[in-house]
């Protein structure tokens, strides 16, 4: 039945055409937006905005410490590329995974703009025109939205409530956890790229009705290209595996040779993608493995905070709260009890790390013949008690992503978990958060543990404090409707 009515109103002789649009319509248009794919165009679109929005319309801002790292080693290749292919493999080394270097500098030979402006920035003190660096933020504005778009997709498939999915997505862009990097020449907005398309693939494993191996296979690739952004996501793939297979076996009910062929499968996506890279290394620089001597600087750095005292332990559960901790440390505590645990006094732990600490320990460590083995005997095992309680505080530090999205969302987590165990979702939910609680806990055990290591940990605060929110909300407009009925 056609709900639509025409009439004409005004002056004689000025008649207007007024047409209300039918209830049919209105209703086609809203079962529309709720379909899946329609929700994952606009939600794309809408991260591209936003991305492109963050990271080109604030002012440039000059690189800095490991960024000009970056730049030099990107312009470096650039120019091999230009001038000398048999350097681009000597450029590449095998300090740092191929990833970055390799996206930036392709970008930088097809752009003399951008490849100037890479060699100015790494230049201490030198004038440069920060314009240049348009195309390689644009592209990383891309690959950030992209993530975000993942982290939706992920929010969609755990907990099927559109509702919570659009306002995580809504949290992950309000915080720029991965936008903030796309002006930056660091390795984190590829990392995250391959994060977020594996956090995808495993809402699919754990969500599906039927997890296809497909998204088994994906979910090992994008590891191993995380993996090779930052080395040390390869001992998530470690870790993974047996969770696939666990996963597998007792919360999908499935036969234990299921479990093991899924887990293999995972292993087989990112075997294939790791192979090349640890085939290379092995040949050309007999190195078994996919990068070399990082991890020893990096623990190097980490081992000064175990000389923290107990009360000093104390302090910092307050003192690296976000935002605010420091403040109110300092207000609670002398500042003699807390300048060792600031970034850049010069007696904290951190300027240790990067002094004369570092020196004399790696001059002893450099000395052995399996430097990293003499580390972990001498300064950790020794200590292991102290070592690990060092690292629960360090965590505390690092998890604060999006700042106080990061804090509420991390508070609000046991809430969630009891509204999707009433949804029967908490299962997968509980799984999903293992990644990157992992890889918060490696970092704390084996680095400083700064905030930008664990951004991704902003899908599981985010999808936290959404679902709450939603739940809430929703809650609050029955009580409503139902008081209204009753008068």
């Amino acid at each position: 039945m056609d709900t639509s009515r025409v009439g004409r109103i005004g002056r004689p002789g000025q008649a207007q055409k007024i047409t209300v649009i039918d209830v049919q319509t209105v209703s086609a248009y809203a079962r529309l937006l709720h379909q899946g794919r329609v929700q994952s165009v606009l939600a794309l679109a809408a991260c591209l905005i936003i991305a492109l929005i963050q990271t080109l319309v604030p002012p440039y801002t000059r690189p800095v410490a490991d960024a000009m790292q970056y730049a030099n080693m990107v312009a470096t290749l650039a120019d091999a590329m230009m001038s000398d292919w048999g350097r681009v493999n000597e450029t590449l080394g095998t300090f740092f995974g191929p990833v970055y270097t390799m996206f930036a500098g392709v970008l930088a030979f097809f752009d003399a703009d951008l490849a100037q402006a890479l060699k100015c920035v790494s230049r201490d003190g030198a004038v440069c025109d920060l314009s240049g660096l348009t195309t390689l933020f644009v592209a990383q504005a891309v690959l950030a939205a992209f993530t975000s778009f993942f982290v939706f997709l992920a929010a969609r498939q755990l907990v099927d409530d559109a509702r919570i999915a659009w306002l995580t997505l809504a949290i992950v862009l309000g915080t720029k956890c991965f936008t903030h990097y796309a002006g930056l020449i660091q390795t984190e907005i590829p990392a995250f790229f391959f994060v977020g398309l594996f956090t995808w693939m495993l809402a699919r494993i754990l969500s599906g009705p039927a997890p296809a191996r497909r998204d088994v296979i994906l979910a090992g690739a994008a590891l191993a290209g995380a993996a090779l952004t930052r080395a040390s996501y390869v001992y998530l793939l470690y870790f993974m595996v047996p969770v696939i297979v666990l996963w597998w076996r007792f919360g999908r009910g499935r036969a234990w040779i299921d479990a093991v062929i899924a887990a293999a499968l995972f292993a087989v996506g990112a075997a294939v993608i790791l192979a090349p890279w640890w085939v290379r290394n092995y040949v050309g620089f007999e190195l078994a493995g996919i990068s070399g001597g990082y991890g020893t600087r990096v623990l190097i750095e980490r081992l000064p905070y175990n000389l923290m005292t107990w009360r000093e332990w104390a302090i910092s559960l307050v003192y690296w709260l976000p935002d605010f901790g420091d403040s109110l440390a300092t207000a609670l505590f002398s500042e003699e009890q807390v300048r060792r645990l600031s970034w850049y006094h010069p007696d904290s732990f951190y300027m240790m790390g990067r002094g004369q600490f570092f020196l004399d320990v790696r001059a002893v460590s450099g000395a052995q013949d399996n430097p990293l083995g003499y580390l972990l005997r001498e300064y950790v095992w020794r200590d292991l008690g102290k070592h690990v309680a060092v690292t629960m505080s360090l965590a505390l530090r690092g998890q604060w992503v999006g700042s106080y999205a990061g804090l509420v969302g991390f508070i609000l987590l046991p809430a969630c978990i009891w509204i999707l165990a009433r949804r029967g979702r908490a299962g997968p939910f509980l799984v999903f958060c293992l990644p990157p609680y992992f890889m918060l806990g490696l970092y704390a055990f084996v680095s400083v543990n700064v905030v930008r290591y664990n951004e991704p940990l902003i899908a599981v605060f985010a999808i936290s404090g959404a679902t709450v929110i939603v739940h809430l909300a929703a809650n609050g407009a029955d009580r409503l409707r139902r008081k209204r009925k009753q008068h």
